[in-house]
Order: C-alpha cells, then structure tokens, then sequence
C-alpha cells in the first residue's frame, strides 16, 4: 500500500517537520500515516533516563504533532513509535543535533546556538562552475600522520589550524591549503554515520554509512558527548574557510543508510522509503544492501530538506552526491531548484553512474542524463581511465603512461566533454558538467595506480606520469578536482579500498609534502595559471567551439591552441601540448611565444623566450603562450 500512487495523494506532506522553537513550547513534527501511535519521550542527559512522554496526536496527512514545554530544551529525546509491523524507540529522522554516537535527539535550537555564537561570515565570490578547483580531504587524515603537529588530531578544529610547519619547516594544516591554491574544500562524509565510536574515535572509517542526515559526526567534535559542541566547531569551521576565500562541499550520502532494519525510517513508515525490486527483495544498487526511494515524495523531500538546511544553517557552499545514479532525475532537479533560492553558486555534482537500481534508465540521475539535470556536474570517470588506465583492471596503462589507445577518450575530455562537430561526440551540455579527475578517495592512488600497471619503471619516471596527470586535470576544460596529496604522489601502500583501513594507509603524508616540495610548487603554480588566465575556463560550449583547436600531432601526443575571453587577458594565444610516450618530441614556434611550463618546471614568467623549437619531454607537458 505505502508504494501506491494513492499512498502518495493522500499522504504527501509539505508542513513542518521535526522541532519549531516558540515562546514556550518546543513543537514536534512527525510523518507516520500507518503508526497507531507516538510518543515523545524525554530523557535526561546524563542518565538518559526517561523523565517524561508526551502523546502526539495525529492531523491530516498521516502527520503527528505534540507541544513539549520549553523547560526541556537542552535534554534528550526518542519517539516511540508504533505501527502495524512492531513497535520501536528511535530517533527523530529531523532531528538536527544528537547525543553520543547518535542514540538520542536534542530538544536544542540549532540555528539559534549559531546565530549565537558564531559570527556570519559571507561566501566567497564565485562567479561560475569552471572557475572552481575542488580539493577532496578526510578530517582525520589531515592531521594523523606522526609528524603533524597539530594540536586538535582528526578534529573539525585541525582543519582551519593555523601556524603548522612540517618537520622540514615548510607549510602544513590550512597554511598549506591557502598556499596550494583550491577554491572548494570538499570533506569527506560528516553527517552522523555509524562506524566509529564518537568517545573512542575507533575504528577508522571514511564514513559512508550514514545514520542521521540532518546532524553532524561527532568522532570530529573535541567534545562528542556535548551535543553542541559538533554544531559549533562544524560551523565556525566554515566561517573560518570562507573568512580566507575557499568554501566548503559536503558529501551527500543519501543513497542508502547504515542498517535499514534499524533505521528510524523503516521503523515510521516501514517498505516507503527504500526501493524494492519487483520480486519484493530490496534493492541494492548501492553494493551496500538497500537503495532509498529518491522518487517517492516524502523521500525526495527529505533529500531537498537536508540540503537547503546545510546550506542555510552552515552555509554549505556545494553538495557532492555519492552515487548519484542511484536518485532520479526529478529529485536533483529539485535540489537545483532549492538551492538557487540561497544561492545560484552553489555547486552540485555527484556520481552519476548507471547502477543496477530499479529504476527507469530515463529517470536515473546518471551522466547518460546530463542534459537533463541542469548545473549539475558528473565525475568524468572517461578522463579518469583514460589518463590512468582502467580503475578495473589494476595492470592496464593510460595515456600518462604510455599507452596511446586512450588518446582518443582522452581527447574528448579535455574539451570539457562537449561535442565539437566532426571532432569529438560529447558527454555534456558545457563544461561545467564535468568534473574532471584522476583519483579521489575510491579506488588506487595514481602513485600505486602507476605502481601497479608500469612495474618495469623507476619512481623517477612515475612520479612524471603522476605529474602530468595532474597537469591535465588543472588545465582542462571543466571542474578540476584534486584528492589530497595527488599533488606530491600520495600513496595509500597499494591498498585500494582503505575504507576502513588505519591511519597509516589513509594519513596525509607531511614527511612527502617536504621531499616532494618540487611537484606540490609545480601543481601551486599550475593551478595560479589556471586563476589568471581565461582560457582554462570557458564555461560554455560555444566557447569550447570557437576558441578551442586541435593542432596535428604525432600518435600518442596531444598538441592544441586555446584563444583568450577577454582582451584584458595577458595571454591571447595558448598552446597545449601533452606528450604521452616515452621519447621528446619536438614542434617548430612560428610567431612570438614564450615557455611558461615545461618539464617539472611551471612559472608566471617565461621559461623560455622565443623559442625556435617547442621542446615537449617525455611524459610531460608544455605550455607556450603570448
């Protein structure tokens, strides 16, 4: 019945959910329209024993309403709920703050605790998509490796931590961040998820296994069991990132939940918010044992829910979606919609893969359906394989190291993946649909990637693929997006899924940073290229036509000539050229050019002054511009 279209007529609901502050009650909103009864428990925050219950009444629409007296603000809460299936005590799928290890709600005013103490602090200026450079970071890796020095380990604290040094007295923590360059800061999970004892901070988890979607991790507070206190440090954190320029994403996980069985939406509305196949068995697209039901409408409006509140509460400045093929188009339509009411600058881009979800293909939010999903952006796992080789066949080369089949595919990334008639065939709209990328926190490193496929090489001559490969993400048309450390060759020691794996497999290695210092200037500078220069953002594929143009090339190199936006812009005229195969190869400079990168070298000044010859060495890139 709850999977009827009926169902959805009679019972969709857009009145208030979860808490609403007055003068001297705290109101409780519940959707239940097959409970035959709720309640409101309060508990003591230290005991956690129940002080009093309160029966919620139920009004049209399946919704249930109760008044709480104001005294109780501050402690904790459960519904107990009963429904024609069996009866639970659970916690408030609204609920916006939770005790420790997420085993209650808090009757607490989240908005009006940071409006409280934290000071607003505007977002940064963006003014389009291609203009970002999104730097993926888990908290606690940032600060774990034992020769960090920060003061706040693996807290939310750690990550605007100021006056770090690495031991060879170079920058570390946010001075580094500031230093490289990246405008977006996207965070691995931090909604409440369920692996990690918040008291122990053990074990290590990335944390996709999410509990409570609308409050925060508590393992990252310095304090987890006051509930407060992960509210605040998130927030303050923020504000501290958007005080020096960079803004923040987060890492929507709202495919699936940790256990569906003791999920507090299975327990309110049971068989409603999760996807089934037509046998009646829950799906699992995810590979995680059950797929939420993004297309049903209380679903759907809990995902647009979730997301505006980060966005207005915390002002979230980009929403990165796991598995976003396993949503419908409609629904990350409407997160569009909802975000362009706070702010059209907001990023959204995910996954979109076509997963095994029983799903119409035209309703999966999956790349095939760009174009119709406005402003969203998609991984470009096409650019990723093509630059590194397969992430399914660990033995298989890429164009950085040598083989020249994936030249074609990679090709068509570089121009933003949009179709240039008689030249590429095009994935998306415009540039601004596609994230491009050679590792994030999935799958191999490229440094053990490389390891991995060219065993019969040295380190010297990984480290040049490493490197350009991350030179063609930066300055290719899109949204370059970095995994922290990629820029000096972060290795994880050969594991490839270090989910759960410890410190010393996932830790952000400093001791790197400083032997490597030459590769993370080389990427810093790039990425100021990018900054200055037009012609590394157009941001629609009109331009991409008319101002992009492959240049002949040999096989196995990539050779093309970019023209400026705007007359302001210093360079004019840009030449790319990207040499995938082992030998230097050499073009003749007709025309006043001057070398700005060229081997391990990258600069804001001429390299090389009108040049005869273009010399482009193995496995590397050269830019030549005037």
């Amino acid at each position: 019945m709850v999977q009827t279209n009926e169902f959805e007529r009679r019972y969709a609901y857009d009145g208030p959910l979860g808490l609403l502050f007055g003068i001297n009650v705290i109101d409780v909103f519940v959707w239940s329209p097959v409970a035959f009864s709720i309640w409101v428990t309060v508990h003591d925050e230290d005991t956690h024993r129940e002080i009093e219950r309160f029966r919620m009444m139920r009004g049209s629409r399946g919704v249930w309403h109760a008044e709480v007296p104001k005294g109780y603000e501050g402690l904790l809460y459960r519904l107990h709920v009963k429904t024609p299936v069996e009866t639970n005590d659970i916690v408030d799928p609204y609920a916006k703050a939770v005790s420790l290890n997420g085993e209650f709600g808090v009757l607490v005013d989240v908005e009006a605790e940071i409006a409280k103490h934290v000071e607003p602090v505007l977002r940064p200026p963006l003014r389009k998509a291609t203009d970002a450079v999104i730097y993926e970071l888990h908290i606690r890796d940032f600060t774990s490796h034992p020769a960090s020095t920060s003061r706040l380990n693996g807290l939310y604290g750690s990550i605007v931590e100021t006056g770090i040094r690495t031991t060879g007295d170079k920058s570390a923590g946010f001075d580094y961040l500031k230093e490289l360059g990246v405008t977006h800061l996207q965070l691995l999970p931090v909604h409440d998820f369920g692996s990690v004892d918040e008291l122990t901070r053990m074990p290590y988890n990335w944390g996709y296994d999410p509990i409570h979607w609308f409050a925060l991790e508590g393992s990252y507070a310095s304090d987890p069991s006051a509930p407060t206190t992960r509210v605040l440090e998130y927030a303050r954190m923020v504000n501290e990132l958007h005080k020096t320029g960079m803004r923040v994403v987060v890492d929507v996980v709202m495919n699936h939940v940790f256990i569906r069985e003791q999920s507090s939406l299975e327990a309110l509305v049971p068989y409603y918010y999760f996807r089934y196949e037509h046998d009646g068995t829950v799906a699992n697209g995810t590979g995680v044992g059950n797929d939420t039901a993004s297309e049903r409408y209380m679903m759907r409006r809990m995902i647009v829910d979730c997301i505006t509140y980060f966005a207005t509460t915390y002002q979230v400045d980009g929403f990165r979606f796991d598995l976003m093929g396993i949503h419908d188009v409609e629904t990350m339509n409407q997160v569009r919609t909802s975000l362009d009411k706070v702010d059209r600058s907001i990023l959204i881009y995910g996954e979109g893969w076509d997963l095994a979800t029983p799903l119409g293909p035209s309703l999966k939010a999956s790349s095939h359906n760009a174009a119709h999903m406005p402003r969203i952006g998609h991984f470009n796992d096409m650019m990723r394989d093509a630059l590194k080789g397969s992430s399914f066949n660990e033995r298989e080369r890429g164009f950085v190291s040598g083989n020249e089949w994936r030249e074609w595919e990679l090709r068509e990334c570089i121009t933003g993946a949009v179709q240039i008639p008689n030249v590429t065939v095009g994935r998306f709209p415009s540039p601004q649909y596609t994230i491009n990328y050679v590792e994030a926190h999935d799958n191999y490193t490229t440094f053990d990637k490389l390891l991995l496929a060219c065993e019969d090489t040295d380190e010297t001559t990984r480290l040049r693929m490493q490197r350009l490969a991350t030179a063609i993400v930066i300055t290719s048309q899109g949204v370059p997006f970095l995994h922290a450390g990629q820029e000096f060759g972060r290795t994880k020691q050969g594991v490839e899924n270090s989910y759960n794996a410890p410190d010393r497999i996932n830790h952000f290695d400093w001791d790197l940073r400083d032997s490597r210092a030459t590769e993370v200037e080389y990427v810093k500078t790039l990425l100021k290229l990018r900054r200055r220069h037009t012609c590394f953002r157009y941001d629609t594929r009109q331009k991409v036509v008319e101002q992009f143009k492959f240049l002949p090339s040999p096989p196995g190199v990539i050779a093309y000539e970019l023209t400026a936006s705007h007359s302001y812009d210093a360079w004019q005229r840009v030449r790319v050229y990207l040499n995938g195969t082992f030998e230097q190869v050499t073009f003749q400079a007709e025309g006043d050019w001057n070398v700005y990168v060229q081997g391990d070298k990258a600069s804001l000044t001429p390299i090389v002054r009108n040049p005869s010859q273009i010399q482009v060495e193995s496995l590397s890139m050269t830019i030549i511009a005037c």
